[in-house]
């Protein structure tokens, strides 16, 4: 047997050894998606809007009809989220409470969700920012511009 030949089982015998001495490895569940749910729901609040063009914040607002509604997203299979729209409604002849649900791809960072300012069904908006109590999300428009939309969370169950 020849020395480059001795050397690559002798390596990889060592290989196999340590891999078989280490810590068995436990796969985790992706648990990302509850940040947006808590354990089984999470309530969210807007309280700031952004717009920017070319990438740029030209300008910050609140939009009252908008500052008491509440946004629940549920850890459910469905994962169904409810927007319940407070006593100050943009439109007083939209219903109180929109149902829909929601989903996060992981690899565009996207959140499909439910935002009645902009439509009455779900858009794709990318999370900038997400931790335990602040949300970051942002769509974009054609002609260079966006909305960032800055969410509290309130509650959690």
């Amino acid at each position: 047997m020849d020395m480059d030949k001795t050397l690559k089982i002798v390596g990889l015998a060592l290989i196999l050894g340590v891999a078989s001495c280490s810590e068995e490895i436990t796969p985790k569940p992706f648990t990302y998606p509850k940040l947006f749910t808590g354990e089984h729901s999470k309530t969210w609040k807007v309280v700031l809007f952004e717009e920017t063009f070319d990438s740029k914040v030209v300008d910050r607002f609140t939009i009252p009809c908008v500052a008491d509604d509440r946004y629940i997203f549920y850890a459910n299979p469905e994962r169904k989220t409810e927007c319940k729209s407070g006593s100050n409604r943009c439109d007083p002849s939209d219903p109180s409470v929109f149902t829909d649900s929601w989903s996060y791809q992981s690899g565009t960072a996207t959140l499909t969700m439910l935002l009645p300012i902009f439509a009455d069904f779900s858009l794709p908006f990318i999370v900038r920012d997400l931790d335990d109590d602040d949300m970051v999300l942002e769509i974009f428009f054609e002609d260079g511009g966006s909305y960032r939309i800055h969410f509290d969370a309130i509650d959690e169950d």
